[in-house]
């Protein structure tokens, strides 16, 4: 697996004979039925192959995993970007594979090719409903995999038209379902959530998960996803108080402040927005605890 991922596609002549789409699609089922790192028999629901003899142990299943995730995204890398059914493989995976750990890696390559390969990953993403495989993510009980699922949302909002990123997002109220979804597993808006959803405002989206405050915004820095003001607005109003609330809440006035301040067309996208003053003034209400 090793020789796969590094050198078996460097010769010419080998890869101008590798099928494409079947050798994408081959370790999809590899990985589901035979490396899987948590049995999928009780949440997926499917039966395992492989299991009669003595399986690899962990380190040695994920780390030949990687080596199969890294030779597929290479393969489509070299070549002139994803094709449809390559694409509609992996999210297959994504939106049939309940087990957390049997995700994340899987996840992980589907984001760094969003990010490396945008000019067809994103109207393949689009064409094959990749945000449906997005919102079943955010189900998901892992925060890791819930903010990975946002960061993809990100990447393919921010090399998409504003054309595509109003018909994927505002005819079914995509907004409100976000809103939903993040509050079914987090009773508080975290700082880590929060990180992801100012990128996704900014369309300034990166690989890593930031765990703690991000860096200022940057005087260039515009609103390109607004919607995503009232996103945050209305998880912070439903959110369980607590001292970690108080924090984002803070991060996210300064942010606004900083953003309006530094540059006239976020005053007035925010100005041209509906109802504005409604959710932005209610986030000032303070609660005092004595006199």
């Amino acid at each position: 697996y090793a020789y796969r991922a590094t050198h078996f596609l460097a010769d010419t002549q080998i890869y101008s004979n590798v099928r494409r789409v079947s050798t994408v699609l081959q370790p999809r089922h590899t990985l589901k039925y035979y490396y899987w790192i948590v049995d999928p028999r009780d949440v997926t629901g499917i039966v395992p192959k492989g299991t009669d003899g003595q399986r690899p142990a962990n380190e040695e299943i994920i780390a030949i995993r990687s080596f199969m995730l890294l030779f597929v995204k290479q393969l489509i890398m070299i070549g002139k970007g994803v094709k449809d059914d390559e694409l509609q493989s992996i999210l297959n995976y994504l939106t049939t594979v309940h087990e957390d750990e049997n995700l994340h890696d899987v996840l992980q390559m589907l984001m760094s090719l969003m990010c490396d390969h945008p000019s067809t990953l994103v109207p393949a993403f689009d064409v094959k409903c990749g945000v449906r495989t997005v919102f079943k993510l955010l189900a998901s009980r892992s925060q890791l995999i819930r903010l990975q699922a946002l960061k993809l949302l990100g990447f393919f909002l921010s090399r998409s038209t504003h054309k595509r990123k109003y018909d994927v997002m505002n005819p079914n109220n995509l907004y409100t379902l976000l809103i939903e979804k993040l509050l079914q597993k987090e009773e508080t808006l975290s700082l880590a959530t929060y990180n992801v959803l100012y990128e996704i405002l900014t369309e300034n989206v990166g690989q890593p998960v930031l765990f703690e405050k991000h860096p200022e915004p940057e005087p260039h820095y515009r609103l390109e996803n607004p919607m995503i003001l009232k996103v945050v607005a209305s998880l912070v109003r439903q959110s369980k108080p607590c001292h970690a609330l108080e924090e984002v809440k803070k991060l996210f006035l300064s942010d606004m402040t900083l953003l309006c301040n530094n540059n006239r067309e976020n005053r007035r996208t925010v100005l041209q927005m509906s109802v504005w003053q409604e959710w932005l003034i209610s986030l000032a209400y303070i609660h005092p605890k004595n006199a």
